[in-house]
């Protein structure tokens, strides 16, 4: 079972700002329900711990939504890490493994977002 974030249109979005965490078996969404990381200040790892609670083996995260504290809790709970472009839909996924460059970039992605939301 693959967990992802989806906007309304069941697009991929970066764990922040997604509308729905949802869990993907065989090419379609099995569960769905409002992201919870949007009402804590620690918006990526409250999806990643979400993911892990929801039972998904795999964590599908859009580009920018995997920084070090996310994965971090996934790679503990041994789940497999894969990243995907922001606005793919969830039926048509091409993913790629997880790196250090991606997980910087979301760091630091995830320091700007706080900042500039005061």
């Amino acid at each position: 079972m693959i967990c992802t974030t989806v906007n309304g249109k069941y697009e991929t979005e970066i764990f922040s700002r997604a509308d729905y965490i949802v869990l993907i078996k065989d090419g379609k969404i099995i569960y769905k329900e409002e992201n919870p990381a949007l009402h804590v200040k620690e918006r990526r790892p409250t999806v990643a711990k979400r993911c892990m609670e929801l039972g998904a083996q795999v964590i599908v995260a859009p580009h920018g939504s995997l920084c070090l504290p996310s994965y971090m809790i996934l790679s503990k709970g041994g789940k497999a890490m894969y990243v995907t472009k922001t606005g793919e839909a969830v039926d048509e996924l091409r993913v790629w493994p997880i790196n250090a460059g991606e997980v910087a970039y979301s760091s630091l992605l995830a320091v700007w977002e706080r900042i500039s939301r005061g």
